[in-house]
Order: structure tokens, then sequence, then C-alpha cells
């Protein structure tokens, strides 16, 4: 077993991540001449040289690069196992990272938020909107984010764990009432898309074909709120979740289209690790989006 110290991949790792010791050192709150002393020190026990010194800072060397790739994974560990430990039994000031995307968080996720936030004043709570599914999978291996709420669902992986917590129904909108009496009208319409290799647009295609419909996209979007802004401009048939547009059908700033076939509907599940949680995200699981 190796006697290197871990303080030392800490200070490595803060270089990498920085690519300079001055920024690095704002980070872990040491002295550049103590961080350079430092990895000088661990080159010397590893044998090996790990930085090349550039005009804007530092930069790997493959042998760094090797090591930074094995090294950052162990060390993200280690610190959300510090994390687990330290975390207290309730909400009461526990910390939370969610990867949820934003027209989700919108409709339900907020909700479930505001009613934690209304009992536990100091919950803290971190949300990432913007990233796709497969970055979000990325984060929460690599442990930046705790858990996903997301209508994805994970090719096979036995490290995962997905439970349903919702279904929720897709429908057609538009910026006019329109009725459709003959499925087969549907082939005229121009409409506003998730990519086609989403489950989504995969499931409304796959039912749409049972009838010998085929349609045609002119706008393909993975964000919902572009999809609906889309169909407010009359480019198109929207094709969202019915949840994530209930004010504009309340306003009447765009229409349901009633067909005469029922769409697929869609699970918003929940995401994690495997015997990854802390007792905040269980907590926080169970009395609110378990609800």
């Amino acid at each position: 077993m190796s006697n290197i110290n871990l303080n030392l991949y800490r200070i490595f790792c803060a270089v990498a991540s920085s690519k300079s010791y001055s920024e690095a050192s704002e980070k872990i709150n040491l002295s550049v001449p103590n961080i350079s002393t430092q990895i000088l020190n661990l080159e010397n026990q590893l044998d090996v040289k790990l930085f090349n010194r550039e005009k804007d800072g530092v930069k790997l060397t493959d042998a760094g690069k090797e090591l930074y790739d094995i090294i950052s994974k162990g060390m993200l560990a280690f610190e959300y196992g510090e994390k687990v430990l330290k975390e207290k039994n309730d909400l009461s000031n526990g910390i939370i990272t969610i990867g949820c995307p934003s027209h989700i968080t919108t409709y339900y996720l907020m909700d479930c938020i505001e009613k934690a936030k209304k009992e536990y004043p100091n919950l803290a709570i971190k949300l990432v909107s913007s990233a796709n599914a497969e970055e979000m999978l990325e984060l929460l291996y690599n442990h930046k984010i705790n858990f996903i709420v997301n209508d994805i669902i994970p090719n096979n992986n036995t490290d995962l764990i997905v439970k349903e917590l919702k279904t929720v129904n897709n429908i057609l909108v538009s910026k006019k009432p329109l009725k459709i009496n003959d499925v087969k009208e549907l082939e005229k319409l121009n409409y506003i898309l998730n990519f086609d290799y989403t489950n989504s647009t995969k499931r409304l295609v796959e039912t749409l074909s049972k009838y010998g419909v085929k349609i045609n996209d002119t706008i393909e979007c993975d964000v919902t709120e572009v999809r609906v802004d889309a169909a407010k401009r009359e480019l198109g048939i929207g094709y969202v979740i019915k949840e994530a547009v209930k004010r504009e059908l309340e306003r009447g700033e765009l229409y349901e289209v009633e067909i005469p076939i029922k769409l697929p509907s869609i699970s918003i599940n929940l995401i994690s690790i495997k015997d990854q949680l802390t007792k905040v995200d269980k907590s926080f699981i169970k009395n609110y989006l378990m609800q």
C-alpha cells in the first residue's frame, strides 16, 4: 500500500483542475510556495514529472493526466464520504444537490422544494437544470449531484436505482384551437419536437406509426420552454408535457390539440446511485417527492 499522504493528492487535484498554483491557492487556502513544495514532494515520491510550467500557468504531463484521471474520481468519493458522515439526520441544516431539467423543476420539483423550505428554512438546495440527461448522469457518478429527477430511464446499470415518482401526460399544443377528426390529418401539420433520439419523441413516433401516421418535425429542441415559445409563434404544433403548459392553457395562450387517439404518457423518475443517498436526501425524498 502507498505511504503517500492523501493531502498531497488533494493538492495535486486542486492544481490540475485549476491549471495554476495561484488559483489552486485560493481554493485550498495554501500559499503558492507551499503548493509548489508539496507538488515537488509528490513528484519525488512517485518519481515522475506531473506538471510543465507555462506562461499562463501549469499543464499536466501525460503521466499527470493519467494520474489525475484515476485520482480525481477517488478524491470525489472521499469528499462525498466525508459529506455523508457530517450530514445531520434531519433537514434542518442539510444540503441537497439535485439534477432536474427546468420544465420538470418548474411544474413539479419546485412545489416539493417550496414545501420543504417552509418547514426547514435553513435547508440548502442546489439545482442543476441546464445539463442534458447524459451530463446529469456523469455529474451523478462524479458525486456532483445527489440524485436526479427526470423522465429518462438509464440503460441497465446495477449501480443505479430508478424509482417512479409520477406519471404525466404528453399533449400536442397549438396557437389556435384545433380539432383533428381523422388521425391521418396529423401528417399535414408541422411539428416542434424534442430530438428524435429522445424517449418522448421515439414513443410518439411509435404510437402514431401504429395508426399508419408518419409526421415530420420542422423544429427540434430539447428544451420544453423553447418548444412552447415556438408553438406560441405559430411555427408548428408543439409536443410537451401537459403540466408544463398548464398556465398557457388556462390563459388561452395555447390550446391542446384534440385528437382521436391517446398519446403516450411518461414517468418522472428518481435516479440515484445504489447506497449513495445521504440521510438528508432520503428524508427529502420520503417526505416531499414520494407524496
